[in-house]
């Protein structure tokens, strides 16, 4: 699935959420998240999914344990000025014994995150509230359209606020926050 989004820095939430409950978004999900990424040794640079525009995660969403494939899509990002990947997401039992498969085959964890989520639908849009320790609430709108979420950000009355493309390390390093690397 191609997955497009941006993220609005430093939102007022009880007001995009008012916004979006008048339109009758329903809150989908509430809890925390706690992300693994897993790469190639150091030694295998031209295997690293880093360096060729992936990503690998393990997370727990709640009750549910998930690993994902990402491969970043720079070309739409310049068109549609959004985040585009493509994205495969497959449901796992259990993210400890999933993480020793792939150790065993070489893989090693390169960073972990921890953040809280609530999240609400409207229109299979998916508008995400993001809060990282340390770094202010932002909001994550994603849809496979980057004109539709450009239109949803004036209906909520967003265009005042620091739009961000990029994942969770920019957000970091916008706050000047440390991100738990293990390389």
């Amino acid at each position: 699935m191609l997955e497009k989004e941006i993220k609005i820095l430093e939102i007022n939430k009880a007001e995009v959420v008012k916004r979006l409950l008048e339109l009758w978004a329903e809150k989908s999900f509430e809890w925390f998240i706690h992300d693994i990424y897993y790469d190639f040794p150091d030694d295998a640079p031209k295997n690293k999914m880093e360096a060729n525009g992936r990503m690998f995660r393990l997370r727990q969403k709640g009750e549910e344990h998930i690993y994902t494939i990402k491969n970043k899509r720079k070309e739409i990002r310049k068109k549609e000025w959004v985040v585009a990947k493509d994205e495969h997401e497959t449901p796992i039992s259990n993210i400890e014994s999933f993480a020793k498969v792939l150790e065993k085959y070489g893989m090693e964890k390169t960073r972990e995150k921890k953040k809280h989520r609530v999240s609400y639908k409207l229109d299979n849009m998916e508008f995400d509230f993001d809060l990282y320790e340390n770094i202010p609430e932002f909001l994550e709108i994603e849809w496979p359209d980057g004109d539709t979420i450009q239109s949803w950000v004036s209906k909520l009355g967003l265009e005042k606020y620091e739009q961000m493309l990029g994942g969770s390390r920019k957000i970091f390093k916008h706050y000047w926050v440390d991100y738990l690397n293990f390389d």
